[in-house]
């Protein structure tokens, strides 16, 4: 289906990922609905900012200190979980992109578990952020994809704290680039 490491194979596995994100979750919150009066938390929606998100998410958030020059252009999507068993908690999705399709995002949820599956990858060994232990996967080194060496690759980094479950996606970043995003995670 990939091309030798092509723009059009970028393009697809890229568009790829972007389409796994969509399907498994932020249908769901862009079928958002303007938040509940008089603080209760809302059951989807997008925001501007990270309080309003915070609102209607129900639970704490966190925002990445460090994005490397890549920027927030989208609103921040809060949903329902779409995991069996967890459709009562929140799963809230952030974006920030920059030059040549590269991108950082980030899905937190208070379901304790991922609300979506990103499929098959390649493990890329685990690291340490914020004192948890966090898996890193690749798209990468398998027939049609490119090497996992190479910078043009999408990653997925996931890790649970507590009842929160955090997964970052990237492309066209160093796995250093993903891992110091994740570490910068602050209280909203």
């Amino acid at each position: 289906m990939f091309g030798n490491g092509t723009f059009a194979a970028r393009s697809l596995l890229t568009a790829g990922l972007a389409g796994i994100v969509m399907l498994t979750g932020a249908p769901a919150m862009a079928a958002a609905r303007a938040p509940a009066a008089h603080g209760t938390p809302a059951a989807t929606g997008s925001f501007k900012t990270w309080k309003a998100a915070q609102r209607a998410a129900g639970f704490r958030l966190h925002a990445p200190g460090k994005t490397f020059g890549l920027t927030r252009r989208h609103p921040i999507l809060v949903g329902k979980c779409l995991a069996a068993g967890h459709r009562s908690k929140k799963d809230v999705y952030a974006e920030w992109d920059g030059a040549k399709k590269a991108f950082v995002a980030l899905d937190q949820t208070n379901a304790g578990t991922p609300c979506s599956n990103f499929g098959a990858a390649k493990s890329l060994g685990t690291w340490k952020v914020r004192g948890h232990r966090a898996h890193m996967y690749g798209f990468c080194g398998r027939t049609g994809l490119p090497s996992c060496k190479s910078k043009n690759i999408t990653l997925v980094l996931a890790w649970k704290e507590g009842t929160h479950f955090y997964t970052m996606y990237s492309n066209n970043e160093w796995r250093r680039t993903l891992v110091a995003v994740a570490r910068s995670l602050h209280r909203v």
